[in-house]
């Protein structure tokens, strides 16, 4: 069936540009509006709009990129996080994304807001405009701008303010692509090479992934299947010169960034994470039921969310008018429309969605897909699967303008019977599908009703907006078109309302989040120089007191610099000498605050902030959902991890708790000979008044090996099978984990050690509780490898408790003396605190070099004189320079505790010398005798040649923008 134009239209819906002037002050007056009205809260200055990531990641680095702008200097280096890494090389705080700027002259708080309103502002313009240049009545792109800009995935992932920043140029590129399909200018070449740079500026290199995605088909599709006639040389001219000149353009960002990514995880990525947020294909039941699986944080919802992936990973929603218009479109689209074709990229997007629940193990050749598989969360296609469907939307309110009324009505009567069917069958299988369909959550026994609001307000919605539409199809008028869109930004406010704007105490209390917590006015008072040391940051779920122990980049906002952070990007070697620390900061191996372990040591760690264990404002029902149960015993879900051998101790200071038992979960590796009781570990506990209770955790009768079940071992192991406490699938047999508990007189306990007895063998702690049969609570222990030596308590501020580090090395020293190891020797030797021959190592006399740094060649070490005496002083520090004054009555070699990355170098009295990168990630020269001035300077070498790239593609777009105008005037002089 094709559509015809009808004659009978009214001024609202004029497809022509430059008539009726009062329809597009309206239409532009909605688009200016709807945003503010929106976030109306926002503008008002009651909330900040920094949800999750807004705040714990985004904030800090951007208050960051602004103070240095304001200071004149280009945001390269950020000192803050994980010890100093690269600025603008980590893409995502957006260093040379303009908005950003903003940070420079507004408060963080009111720039935050301007930088997310002005991109939904952005978004919904771009999106207009490009629905207007392809022929959309004014209405139809009104509608589509409002259902992208507004939808699920630009409101879902509103906390990621890159990603929505780089997403809101999609709509940009394709206006360039579809301006130079009419015709050829120069000036739609450089406005649309600019939309490519500005979208990977905006820090989201996923989004211009996808946008390469859709832009390529999109040019496919008009050269093969649209009327292009001669004019496809030119396009393909047109589209290709655009995108050399954006890629030059975005120079100045792609090669630092390249550098960086090789040097971190992101180089590659296993499949597990890859496949990690991809859209399950029952959430489909989502687009007509938002909340089907629950997870409204507002009133009047109220059911928990029960789906399997998270819901800000794979939301979709674009409310119900835009399904009913979208299905309107599908319908009395004939094959050459371009209905069709954003039909056909929503279902390529939402196949790719769906990710790991592809049949045939798709998702598996998706991963082996060069460039694509650096990027996870399939769930994130929702990017182009919403904004196609937005398309279609504006396509369905054309067909029901622009045809005859016979033509109209029956696309809206197949439409309007295939929308009341799937409303229908997401009713059914929201009241009788809900266990099939569940995930990982429990689904509560009343999920399925239908008199839910999650239920019955879908269902409201769906009645209104068919009567919205339907209405606007018979009358066609102004009030109608109204209606319609009134309709749609009601459906997608209530929804963005309850599934972001439920964190209205999270997002409300944003500038005191930013203030210095009592822990870190502490911390200041105590210090004169904020740039002579680090401080880290430790609790069991950080996340939720984030604030206070100063955790991850809101440090960067009061001015610490910390080893923790909150970066994709950060460098894998600052992760393997600080614990094993994760992307956002998490540290899993806690031996790194072990006696011996020198990584904390060589990063300059004065302070620690802790998370007190068994903080008093934690509640029974935080207590249930954080702790699982074993033999009556609540512990923490989180495991322990701490893999004990020789010589090495565990403990844990915490405020003194009355106990009478204290049950630990273990495991052994490599103890098959440990002979039955044998003592493994010895336990000390510590009361309050000055006693000592000690009791032993034997082999067989407390703990046994990891691999008793497995049939070699069964036939040699020496010791008896202990108690279980957890059995998991191994290889042909189950693996074990086994429960201790060890009675003792009633005492008040301040503090738990664990000492490891055996030669050989292994011990893993896994959880450890205390348990007061007076009161028959059990408290699930907070342990890490704690000695009174190295960290020294300080002071206990509310729920959190500040140690200092007794053997935190300066920010700068000399050494006396070289030693060179392989890389994975210098590793094992910072974080053993030993020399490969078994020698203590001292990072303060011994410097450690890598082989690998010199290529084969024979090792010859700087003059070393004695350090004794020697004076370091720091006069300026800056994130992008540091100034030193050093004095040595010899030769000497400077360990800097800075990252050691391409890009710093280093003069002494204004004469460059090279930088030696040594201790695995730190920084060393080469200092001759006497009193000298040495400099750092940061001048990235991929962000030079990345200028002059970019350089060249502003000088491409002159030439060209000249050439053009020239060929312009021949014919006119002619």
């Amino acid at each position: 069936m094709t559509l015809k134009p009808s004659p009978e239209m009214n001024s609202f819906n004029e497809p022509r540009f430059g008539e009726d002037r009062a329809s597009r002050i309206v239409v532009w007056a909605a688009l200016l509006l709807l945003p503010l009205l929106y976030f109306l809260p926002a503008v008002l200055g009651k909330i900040t709009l920094a949800p999750g990531d807004g705040l714990t990641q985004n904030m800090g680095v951007r208050i960051l990129i602004g103070q240095m702008i304001a200071n004149g200097q280009i945001p390269l280096w950020n000192p803050y996080i994980f010890s100093g890494m690269p600025l603008l090389a980590s893409i995502y705080p957006g260093g040379l994304y303009p908005p950003n700027w903003l940070f420079a002259i507004l408060t963080p708080t009111a720039a935050m807001n301007a930088v997310v309103i002005t991109t939904y502002h952005l978004t919904m313009i771009g999106a207009y405009l490009y629905a207007r240049r392809v022929g959309i009545t004014r209405l139809g792109a009104l509608v589509a701008a409002t259902a992208f800009s507004l939808g699920g995935y630009m409101i879902a992932h509103m906390g990621h303010t890159s990603r929505i920043a780089a997403a809101a140029w999609l709509p940009w590129v394709l206006l360039a692509i579809e301006h130079l399909y009419h015709r050829l200018t120069w000036r739609w070449v450089a406005l649309g090479a600019a939309a490519i740079a500005l979208q990977l500026f905006a820090g989201e290199p996923q989004m211009n992934f996808y946008t390469v995605l859709v832009c390529g088909a999109y040019g496919l599709y008009s050269i093969t299947l649209r009327e292009a006639g001669g004019r496809r040389l030119r396009f393909l001219f047109g589209v290709g010169a655009m995108s050399v000149c954006g890629v030059l353009l975005s120079m100045i960002q792609l090669l630092p960034e390249r550098e960086l990514l090789k040097l971190g995880e992101r180089a590659g990525i296993p499949y597990e994470y890859f496949a990690g947020y991809s859209f399950p294909v029952g959430h489909v039941f989502t687009f007509l039921f938002p909340f089907f699986f629950g997870g409204a944080m507002a009133k009047p919802y109220r059911v928990e969310y029960w789906g399997i992936e998270t819901i800000d990973e794979t939301c979709g929603y674009f409310g119900l008018a835009t399904l009913l218009l979208a299905l309107v479109a599908i319908v009395g689209a004939n094959r050459r429309s371009m209905a069709r074709f954003w039909g056909c990229i929503a279902l390529g997007s939402l196949a790719l969605a769906f990710g790991h629940y592809l049949p045939f193990e798709l998702n598996h050749v998706l991963h082996r897909t060069p460039v694509y598989n650096l990027f996870r969360a399939s769930g994130r296609h929702m990017y182009e699967f919403t904004f196609s469907m937005a398309m279609l939307a504006g396509w369905g309110v054309q067909a029901l303008t622009q045809t005859d009324r016979a033509a109209a009505r029956r696309a809206l009567r197949i439409g309007s019977a295939i929308f009341a069917g799937l409303v229908v069958v997401t009713a059914i299988a929201y009241r009788f599908l809900g266990p099939a369909l569940a995930g990982a959550p429990p689904r509560a026994a009343d999920a399925g009703s239908l008199a839910n609001p999650e239920a019955w307000g879908a269902i409201l919605f769906a009645v209104v907006s068919l009567c919205a539409v339907h209405g606007f199809a018979r009358w066609r008028g102004a009030v109608s078109s109204a209606a319609l869109v009134g309709v749609l930004f009601l459906d997608l406010l209530v929804f963005g309302m309850a599934f972001n704007w439920g964190w209205r105490q999270f997002v409300s209390n944003v500038g005191p989040k930013l203030q210095d917590p009592p822990a870190v006015q502490f911390i200041k008072s105590r210090e004169t120089d904020l740039n002579s040391f680090r401080i880290v940051s430790y609790a069991r779920r950080p996340y939720e007191i984030f604030e206070k122990i100063n955790f991850p980049n809101v440090s960067i906002a009061r001015g610490l610099q910390s080893v923790n952070g909150y970066d994709a990007l950060r460098l894998l070697r600052h992760a393997s000498i600080s614990g094993e620390m994760g992307s956002d900061g998490l540290i899993s191996d806690g031996s790194v605050f072990g006696d011996q372990h020198q990584g904390f040591n060589l990063q300059n760690v004065k302070y620690m902030l802790r998370e007190r264990p068994g903080r008093p404002d934690r509640s029974w029902t935080e207590l249930r959902d954080e702790t699982i149960e074993i033999d009556g015993i609540r512990f923490n879900k989180e495991m322990l991890y701490f893999n004990l051998k020789r010589g090495d101790r565990v403990a844990g200071v915490f405020p003194p708790m009355a106990a009478d038992e204290i049950a630990v979960v273990t495991t052994m590796g490599d103890a098959l000979l440990v002979a039955d009781e044998t003592p493994v570990a010895r336990v000390r506990l510590h009361t309050v008044d000055g006693r000592v209770i000690e009791r032993e955790i034997r082999a067989g009768r407390d703990t046994a090996e990891w691999a008793y079940d497995r049939a070699d071992s069964r036939a040699i192991v020496k010791h008896r099978r202990a108690p279980l406490a957890e059995s998991w699938p191994a290889e042909g047999f189950e693996a074990h984990r086994y429960l201790a508990r060890m009675r003792f007189d009633r005492a008040e306990i301040a503090r738990v050690e664990f000492e490891y007895l055996l030669e050989s063998a292994g011990l893993s702690l896994l959880r450890a509780s205390f348990l007061d049969s007076a009161t028959q609570r059990a408290t699930p222990l907070e342990l890490f490898n704690f000695q009174a030596s190295r960290w020294r308590h300080l002071g206990s501020f509310g729920e959190v408790d500040v140690f200092e580090n007794l053997r935190a090395l300066p920010r700068a020293w000399f050494v006396r003396r070289a030693v060179a190891q392989s890389a994975s020797e210098v590793l094992a030797t910072i974080q053993s605190g030993q020399l490969k021959d078994g020698t203590p190592f001292n990072p303060a006399e011994t410097v450690l070099f890598e082989k690998e740094d010199f290529g084969g060649r024979e090792i010859a070490f700087p003059p070393i004189g004695d350090p004794t005496g020697a004076e370091v002083k720091i006069e300026r520090y800056e994130p992008n320079r540091i100034e030193l004054r050093t004095r040595h009555g010899q030769a000497g070699f400077l360990v800097v505790s800075e990252v050691y990355f391409r890009g710093w170098e280093a003069w002494i009295d204004g004469k460059r010398v090279p930088v030696e990168k040594v201790d695995y990630l730190f920084r060393g020269l080469a200092v001759p005798a006497g009193e000298h001035r040495i400099e750092f300077v940061f001048r990235s070498a991929s962000f030079r040649n990345g200028a002059s790239y970019s350089l060249a593609g502003v000088l491409l777009l002159l030439v060209g923008a000249g050439v053009g105008r020239r060929l312009r005037r021949a014919p006119a002089a002619g």
